[in-house]
């Protein structure tokens, strides 16, 4: 666990216990986002810098989970507008175990359709958690799931019927 408190007051070793702990569901929401071990680590990275640079903006110490999850999202999605401007490098290996049916289903969907689609389904997370994240209203959150499972299953119904959706 870390000391949000000490965190926001600067202590570096209360960053380092951060990191330590909120890292890995970071990593895995990020990983949900980009399809990408490799910009998943950049995304995660980018928002304890965020953090760290700008903590004095964070008031409460138990905001500190959600603005890593909004510097994270933020960060997931420059490097998608980023990645648009290079050819894509092959993956060294699969980091998120779906098919590629799934994937290809996943990708034409929003960074924003994404992520609430990976967090309610992969990771469970409640819907006000999820508001919280994404600056949203709990029942915006849930319109936008239920619009982005709709897409996907169109999707991948298409996909099944071995045609564009």
């Amino acid at each position: 666990m870390f000391d949000a408190e000490a965190l926001l007051a600067g202590e570096e070793t209360a960053l380092a216990d951060a990191i330590d702990t909120l890292s890995p569901e970071l990593y895995r929401y990020a990983v949900g986002i980009l399809l990408s071990a490799a910009d998943a680590e950049d995304a995660v990275q980018n928002a304890f810098v965020a953090l760290w640079q700008h903590r004095s903006a964070v008031q409460d110490p138990g905001a500190v989970r959600a603005y890593l999850y909004r510097c994270t999202y933020r960060a997931a999605v420059d490097l998608i507008r980023k990645s648009r401007l290079f050819l894509p490098l092959p993956e060294m290996q699969n980091p998120c175990p779906l098919s590629d049916t799934m994937k290809a289903a996943l990708s034409k969907l929003s960074p924003a359709e994404r992520a609430i689609v990976y967090e309610r389904a992969v990771m469970e997370t409640p819907y006000s958690e999820l508001a919280v994240y994404l600056g949203l209203r709990e029942d915006n959150v849930r319109k936008k799931y239920q619009r982005a499972r709709l897409k996907l299953a169109a999707y991948l119904q298409g996909a099944k019927n071995g045609g564009e959706a």
